[in-house]
């Protein structure tokens, strides 16, 4: 009797096992994703949709493969993240960095007159962090309060992680309780897609964008780089904010409407007026020593071009700086009821 119950119990442990092996070996594999449709509505809408994934996969420990923190395709590019600033960590592409620190910014990206602005007639006083200004959102660092916070990762799959936050009534001086969701999703194209949601029980202010560091050709150089941005008109600037002007690109340094060759000896901080509206590609930057180019897509009305003095661009698509105290510049409310979507894509490819 006792040789048959030995035999019984192993028997249905071997099943055990082979039944884990089989399920391992299923998680292992990576699901080819065709690239997402150009076709997206890009307003504060009630109507709008984050496209969660339905396969999201339970978040437990640290040490779960399934949960590492980290996206890749077949053809070599591989981005990492950190829920500190549900940040961009890093992006490699066959081997070589080309990007990294690409943290989010909010609650709203870039500058803010004096930190003032008044909504339903109410004036506010924003958190002053940069030149007697509010940059960023606020915060201790230039950089911003949600560049800084530890967000709440509440998904991941094996194409997708997915971020939230919520912010309260009177931070950095914001009316409002809002809550924030951040959603990444790798395509097997190279296009790493970027979904913002955002809710508010008081209206407030609304511009996210992602502040990602990038350098194509994998050094500190800003030589072998080439850049288009389809934009005829950029917002200039005095002692850093906007005039409420939209001037014309033409002759100016911010022309870039024909690919040309970057020049690294300029200093870029600027708003650029995208052309059309919806979501659409708007910018191309291409590192010609390692061959990698990025594709922008985005549904916002400015991009801003940033160059940090160490070899990275910086192409952050946002509403315009200090929109809320420009009479000429749509101000980036957001209302009680309406839910907030963005798109912007960042698509890695060789270059031809």
């Amino acid at each position: 009797m006792k040789k048959v119950l030995k035999t019984i119990l192993l028997v249905s442990a071997t099943s055990i096992l082979m039944a884990c092996g089989s399920q391992s070996s299923l998680s292992s594999l990576k699901s080819a994703a065709s690239p997402s449709s150009l076709t997206v509505n890009s307003s504060n809408s009630k109507a709008s949709s984050s496209n969660r994934s339905s396969s999201s996969r339970p978040l437990t420990s640290s040490n779960d493969p399934n949960n590492d923190n980290q996206l890749s395709t077949q053809s070599g590019l591989v981005v990492k993240f950190d829920a500190k600033g549900a940040r961009i960590d890093k992006i490699t592409f066959a081997g070589k960095q080309i990007a990294k620190d690409g943290f989010t910014v909010g609650r709203c990206a870039n500058r803010i007159a004096k930190g003032k602005c008044t909504i339903d007639g109410v004036t506010y006083n924003l958190t002053i962090n940069n030149n007697g200004n509010h940059l960023h959102g606020g915060g201790t660092s230039w950089q911003g309060p949600f560049a800084n916070a530890n967000w709440t990762k509440v998904s991941e799959t094996e194409t997708t992680i997915t971020y939230t936050i919520h912010s309260k009534d009177g931070e950095e001086g914001y009316p409002g309780n809002m809550d924030m969701t951040v959603k990444y999703t790798l395509q097997e194209s190279g296009e790493l897609s970027i979904e913002y949601t955002a809710s508010t029980d008081k209206t407030t202010l609304c511009n996210p964008t992602n502040h990602l560091f990038m350098a194509l050709n994998g050094d500190t150089s800003y030589n072998n780089l080439k850049l288009w941005i389809d934009a005829d008109n950029y917002t200039p600037l005095v002692n850093s904010l906007p005039t409420g002007e939209i001037a014309s690109v033409a002759g100016t340094q911010f022309d870039f409407r024909t690919e040309k060759t970057f020049d690294g000896s300029k200093s870029y901080d600027d708003n650029l007026v995208l052309n059309g509206s919806g979501y659409r590609k708007v910018a191309t930057m291409t590192g010609t020593k390692l061959g990698v180019k990025v594709d922008v897509f985005t549904d916002r009305p400015g991009l801003q071009l940033y160059k940090d003095g160490s070899g990275n661009i910086c192409l952050e698509t946002q509403m315009f700086p200090d929109a809320t105290n420009q009479t000429n510049f749509e101000d980036p409310l957001l209302e009680p009821g309406v839910n907030f979507y963005s798109k912007t894509s960042y698509v890695f490819t060789k270059a031809s």
